[in-house]
């Protein structure tokens, strides 16, 4: 009975070359795979340290001492009376500047920190505060009305020297509106960030919390 056998001609050599190519497949594909573990473990010990010392950028953001934030408004002051003899109302608007800052002469390593999941660092500051209010009275165009037996010369530029003098008290109590706060911190958040930036390089991530936000 005649038996089977693998012929020994051309297909032999194509069998071992074929055997040899997928070895060297494996093979290749083996040392990818322990490259591509080894090059994560490596990013992920990275990860874990920022680019410069915590100290050593809380030192430098320190020397900085205040991030201020301008916005221009106006302030109004309206005086006046009403009498039998006619009404009198003086109205003055003054432009205002209002500044903003926030104190980093007291920068600790506590209020920094690093998150190795964002890649970036975490500053914790107050928030922003009042530091300055300027005033423009010069070229200001006040408005004044008195009733028909009035004189301007005396009820109305009395009623606008009053309006005169209450607008630092009425600037100073100006409160910001809703977008304007936010304007604000917007505004703070990313001057701090390039101050960072300055420092710890032009790449990293920086993230600025207030310390009166919750959460």
């Amino acid at each position: 009975m005649p038996t089977s056998r693998m012929p020994n001609g051309p297909l032999t050599p194509f069998l071992a070359a074929l055997a040899l190519f997928g070895g060297l497949g494996w093979w290749t594909w083996r040392v990818q795979r322990e490259q591509l573990a080894a090059t994560l473990a490596a990013v992920a010990v990275n990860d874990s340290e920022p680019p410069r010392p915590l100290a050593e950028v809380a030192s430098a953001v320190e020397t900085t001492k205040l991030v201020s934030v301008e916005i221009d408004t106006k302030v109004r002051v309206e005086r006046g009376e009403q009498s039998w003899r006619g009404d009198v109302r003086a109205v003055i608007e003054v432009p205002v500047r209002l500044s903003y800052g926030v104190d980093l002469s007291r920068m600790r390593t506590e209020r920094l920190a690093w998150s190795p999941a964002s890649r970036a660092y975490v500053v914790t500051v107050p928030p922003p505060t009042r530091i300055a209010t300027e005033i423009f009275s010069e070229g200001t165009e006040p408005a004044v009305e008195v009733g028909w037996l009035r004189l301007r010369s005396q009820a109305g530029e009395y009623y606008l020297s009053q309006a005169r003098r209450d607008v630092a008290a009425a600037a100073g109590s100006l409160e910001l509106r809703p977008q304007d706060a936010k304007r604000v911190e917007d505004a703070t958040r990313e001057r701090l960030g390039q101050l960072v930036r300055s420092i710890a390089g032009p790449d990293v991530g920086v993230i600025v919390r207030f310390s009166s936000e919750k959460g």
